[in-house]
């Protein structure tokens, strides 16, 4: 079995600010935006009830917060939803703008909304999960905010919350409220993650062009219950358990006959701290080059000597 741990450098995109990661209105996420573009709602905000109806056009400024939020892909047709269920958005906290922004002031540009999300929804969702929003986790903040037109009539309150997002940046639903779960930024054992530009994007299906293949999952805490494991004990532990995986998921295959390789994810101190405990452990390959990721076509699941993902890359997958 080839390990590869310096691999996990492209696994995930560099999104942090500050010790919390933000992924802004009309930056890389434009489904929000688009989404309150064409959403109208009412003033004042005020609750809702748990029976709502789901095609309320005013349900993303009217339910309260801690409220779960889902819509279809491509359309404005927001819900309230259980959080036990999938949704897209969870909502952390309600902000007035109207001391920064009074009547007459002119509608903020994309730049200018991603400041205010970054200057407001950071200390608003942190507040919402305790003070342990992990900043590697698989949450990040973002904001709902009103359209020009709604703006231009005094509207002023944006809704600050957690949504999860691939590494693309294509919203990924979630169960359960991101308060007090488990907030480990791993993918269900099978999946397979884009590649865009060298980089690892949003999952896809395996049998098209990917960066890596999802094929263990690996808690460090019941290795190390006693507290966080140094990098150097993590690396030699996960090269054992994500080897078994590996060997358990490919039915025994070697991954050097495809020219491709194993590599893990490890875990930070502060993603630690919060209970962020859980890894991934991927197959994959760099380019020759060394400049990214090779594309891999097919899956490794189950093929023992079979026929099995192939990378592009010519040269052996380095050593770990």
């Amino acid at each position: 079995m080839v390990v590869m741990p310096e691999l996990a450098e492209w696994f995930h995109p560099k999104r942090r600010t500050g010790q919390t990661r933000l992924l802004m209105v009309g930056a890389v996420v434009g489904a929000l935006i688009v989404l309150t573009s064409s959403t109208l709602f009412s003033w004042p905000i005020h609750g809702l009830s748990a029976t709502a109806a789901s095609d309320d056009p005013n349900v993303a400024f009217d339910a309260p917060d801690g409220s779960c939020l889902t819509w279809p892909a491509g359309t404005a047709n927001i819900s309230k939803v259980d959080c036990s269920a999938k949704h897209l958005f969870e909502i952390a906290g309600t902000l007035d703008l109207t001391s920064k922004y009074p009547a007459g002031a002119p509608f903020p540009d994309g730049t200018l909304w991603q400041k205010i999300a970054q200057d407001n929804c950071g200390p608003v969702v942190s507040k919402f999960m305790g003070g342990k929003l992990d900043p590697d986790g698989k949450y990040s903040a973002n904001a709902l905010n009103p359209t020009a037109q709604q703006w231009s009539s005094g509207a002023r309150t944006i809704r600050c919350g957690l949504q999860a997002a691939g590494p693309g940046g294509a919203l990924q639903p979630t169960t359960g409220s991101a308060k007090g779960g488990d907030q480990s930024n791993i993918y269900p054992v099978g999946t397979c993650l884009g590649i865009k530009d060298k980089a690892v994007g949003d999952p896809v299906s395996c049998g098209v062009a990917h960066s890596y293949e999802i094929v263990g999952i690996v808690d460090l805490k019941s290795q190390f219950p006693d507290g966080f494991p140094a990098d150097d004990k993590q690396q030699t532990a996960l090269a054992t358990r994500c080897g078994k995986a590996a060997s358990d998921y490919t039915n025994g295959f070697d991954l050097t006959k495809a020219k491709l390789g194993l590599t893990w994810d490890t875990v930070k101190q502060e993603s630690w701290n919060v209970g962020s405990t859980k890894v991934n452990c991927k197959v994959g390959q760099k380019l020759d080059d060394g400049s990214g990721l090779s594309p891999v076509t097919n899956s490794v699941k189950g093929v023992g000597t079979g026929v099995a993902a192939t990378s592009t890359s010519t040269a052996p997958p380095p050593s770990g």
